[in-house]
């Protein structure tokens, strides 16, 4: 059985290539969201995973390809695939809703899932539209495999597959996400080869300055920002791959594809400090000559640590600053204070470059917060800097607040403009257009100070 898995983009060819080119400045600043482009690794990990169970997967990369309507079709008629497996966040979820159209018009036969954080969060919502077959909740390595088994014609039924939601007669079959993985060397690692690598290779040295990939080697957060949805979807106990088998990968990866450095893509890099001290040790004894970055808390840096990593290839580390308004930083339960991100960089700067992560338009934020955050980037003196404009995401804690304040309703987004780049009507006390006016202000700025 042929089975395709396919990873939407935010925006289709004509209007990345135009974004990509109105802010060059801003993403060689640091700017990750006026033009998003980072590999498809949960695929990718997919793949893997069927791939290594016998069954013939083709990730195609919509994004990494830069592959419009006309190329779908295409590519769907050449291929006939019996099972289409679409990739979601809430962000691309209008137009994974358009790839599953498409197919179910071009192989009206063939099966067509949705997975990914959206889908996780909102099946019935996701089952509710007739081009969608199957949703697939939580981590899916070992429920797509139980799925083509079924498919496929090996035995085994629907009901017993975690985290499958389907439509059974003029019902919906809705079931919990499917149970973590705890041990994620269990499963095998992201297969690099089902997608373009090169591309991400190209602009991660427009971005990071070095020829390098990004990686993604542990999953969940115990942290509870309430922008942010990672616990309903990935949970909050941190798992993680063994740390020579990241290092194996890392050192394939060079071998590989000549690759100079990583990035690592996990929520928090360096919880548990004695995985972060095996790490080290074996990218030191093993002599790879491959840099890396990674992100985490200021409030989990250490002097030790810190001379550690960068004397095992660290050379920038990414912060999650948000804020410079104490009043936000409370609203975004980031608990943190203005004083720790300070004292944090400084040190952080002793070490390494240091790369800040900066939100603005948070709901019930003033001018004045954002004009405090813009200050707080200023004084900090940081390397490279990404803002975004706050957006509402299905599963988290702030979503859930606006709901109960009766400014957005459930699940009724206008999901166009939820790409963190754009004003949100009535999230803020900030107009949409001046609140734009001051993202693009900030970000010109930054990007003008870079380049000077």
């Amino acid at each position: 059985m042929k089975i395709l898995l396919i990873n939407p983009a935010f925006f289709d060819n004509s209007e990345f290539r135009n974004r990509f080119e109105d802010y060059t400045k801003w993403i060689r600043g640091g700017n990750l969201y006026v033009a998003p482009f980072e590999p498809p690794l949960g695929l990718a990990y997919l793949t893997a995973a069927a791939r290594e169970k016998g069954h013939e997967v083709t990730l195609l990369d919509m994004q990494g390809l830069m592959m419009d309507s006309a190329e779908l079709e295409r590519q769907l008629a050449a291929e006939r695939p019996a099972f289409v497996g679409i990739t979601a966040m809430t962000p691309t979820y209008p137009e994974a809703l358009r790839v599953a159209e498409l197919t179910q018009r071009i192989l009206p036969q063939a099966h067509i899932a949705l997975g990914g954080v959206h889908p996780t969060l909102d099946p019935q919502g996701v089952l509710a539209h007739p081009a969608v077959d199957f949703v697939m909740r939580g981590e899916g390595e070992e429920a797509i495999v139980a799925l083509l088994d079924i498919l496929s014609g090996k035995g085994g039924r629907l009901t017993d597959v975690p985290g499958l939601c389907f439509r059974d007669g003029d019902n919906l079959h809705i079931v919990p996400r499917a149970p973590l993985i705890r041990d994620l060397d269990s499963v095998p690692a992201a297969d690099y080869s089902a997608f373009p690598v090169e591309r991400y290779i190209e602009h991660n040295a427009l971005l990071r300055s070095v020829r390098g990939i990004s990686m993604i080697v542990s999953r969940g957060c115990p942290y509870s920002c309430s922008f942010c949805a990672v616990q309903q979807t990935m949970g909050s106990r941190w798992r993680y791959r063994s740390a020579n088998k990241v290092v194996d990968q890392i050192e394939h990866l060079r071998d590989t594809y000549g690759i100079q450095g990583i990035w690592f893509k996990d929520s928090i890099f360096n919880l548990k400090r004695s995985w972060t001290a095996e790490f080290c040790q074996e990218m030191e004894a093993r002599e790879l000559g491959v840099e890396w970055q990674a992100l985490t808390r200021v409030n989990l840096l250490d002097d030790t640590e810190l001379a550690m990593m960068k004397h095992a290839g660290l050379t920038q580390i990414d912060l999650g600053i948000e804020s410079g308004s104490p009043r936000t930083l409370k609203r975004l339960n980031k608990k943190i204070s203005v004083d720790q991100i300070k004292a944090g960089v400084a040190l952080a700067k002793k070490h390494v470059r240091v790369f800040g992560f900066f939100m603005i338009g948070v709901p019930g934020e003033t001018e004045d917060d954002v004009m405090q955050t813009f200050e707080l980037a200023r004084q900090l003196d940081l390397d490279r800097w990404s803002w975004s404009i706050y957006s509402p995401l299905p599963g988290s804690p702030l979503y859930d607040d606006l709901i109960a304040e009766g400014r957005i309703q459930p699940y009724a987004l206008d999901y166009q403009r939820v790409h963190f780049t754009e004003a949100y009507e009535g999230i803020c006390n900030i107009e949409p257009a001046r609140l734009k006016a001051l993202y693009g202000e900030i970000n010109d700025y930054f990007s003008d100070r870079l380049a000077a």
